[in-house]
């Protein structure tokens, strides 16, 4: 799959696969085609050329691109909240135009665990950025039902989020959900993540287990990759 704005090739022949069950994350840094890549599969932005499945259906056809969409709970890196509207307006909202998983009481026991119950009734343009973050990643959950897309949902976040946010990725895996996280941070993603998959400048630079890109030999590789696409792109 390759996605280009104009001129620009923001994502290059990215081959990917995320299995149910799994959590994939997608590592790199600011232009890396994290962002892009995830509106292609959350059904925001087609992609250019190659092809892109979702739980089966073909997003580059107009038929496929809907009934994927159906099984996505997507969390944006930016946007996606109306200012004016509480928490629970915005749950009473998409549970009126997509459904809820689980309905009244799965939702209130998000806003419980993701520390907004207290805020419930106050408009989401009142909160910090983490607590904005909260409620987006609570609503791409409370939709998700094959598929669960975050994008950067760590952005801003204080600890306590994010414990509820790495516990629901790990929960949406165990019920059989294919899951993509991305993110800059990368001791989070290796704690949320079973595989990762590292893009720089939007390629694919690496594919591998989690573990491997966890702790000081893991940062190290990181770097190295970070390195050797610097190194080639000066030779």
């Amino acid at each position: 799959m390759s996605i280009r704005y104009g001129d620009v090739v923001a994502v290059d022949r990215l081959t990917l696969q995320v299995h149910e069950g799994r959590v994939l994350g997608m590592l790199g840094g600011n232009g890396a085609g994290k962002s892009s890549t995830l509106r292609a599969i959350g059904g925001v932005n087609a992609h250019s050329s190659g092809r892109l499945t979702v739980g089966g259906f073909d997003m580059g056809t107009p038929d496929g691109a809907e009934a994927a969409r159906a099984l996505i709970g997507y969390c944006p890196d930016i946007g996606g909240l109306i200012a004016q509207a509480t928490p629970e307006e915005h749950v009473d909202l998409v549970a009126s135009l997509r459904g809820t998983r689980g309905g009244k009481a799965v939702a209130d026991e998000l806003i419980e665990r993701f520390g907004l119950a207290a805020v419930r009734d106050r408009p989401a343009g009142t909160f910090s950025h983490g607590m904005q973050r909260r409620l987006s990643v609570l609503l791409a959950v409370l939709t998700a039902r094959d598929v669960l897309v975050l994008d950067e949902p760590f952005d801003g976040v204080d600890p306590t989020g994010v414990a509820v946010t790495v516990s629901a990725i790990r929960e949406a895996a165990r019920a059989g959900m294919a899951v993509v996280v991305s993110t800059h941070l990368q001791h989070l993603l290796t704690t949320a993540s079973d595989d990762i998959a590292v893009l720089i400048k939007g390629r694919l630079a690496a594919h591998a287990p989690a573990q491997d890109f966890s702790g000081e030999e893991g940062e190290r590789r990181y770097a190295d990759l970070l390195q050797s696409v610097a190194v080639e792109a000066v030779a």
